[in-house]
């Protein structure tokens, strides 16, 4: 299951709008990798230096990734498009973060 982290910096990004983007990037991670399973934690820090407006961490199994690169791109035409579509205006930084983890769900 993937899982998504968004910092973002509140005094630059409205709740409304970190709501809309954590929602579609749920959607387009989904969507994209064909898992329903992808959660959203969003977030902004109570101290922030020289921080980007939005940073968006994708963290799923290595072994679900065929093409980092493919991947990645995917995730950020999609992105783009949203932002196109939405007028959302800030700037995102996008990272994949492939992981080789083990999971216990439900203990």
């Amino acid at each position: 299951m993937p899982a998504i982290r968004i910092d973002y910096d509140n005094d630059k990004v409205s709740k409304d709008e970190i709501t809309a983007l954590s929602e579609n990037a749920q959607k387009i991670v989904s969507e994209i990798t064909d898992i329903d399973d992808v959660f959203v934690y969003a977030n902004s820090s109570e101290i922030k230096v020289k921080v980007a407006p939005v940073e968006i961490f994708v963290e799923m199994s290595a072994h679900k990734i065929a093409d980092p690169d493919k991947l990645i791109a995917k995730i950020k035409s999609k992105l783009s498009e949203w932002k196109r579509i939405s007028g959302f205006k800030h700037s995102i930084n996008l990272t994949l973060i492939p992981m080789q983890w083990k999971i216990e769900i439900g203990i």
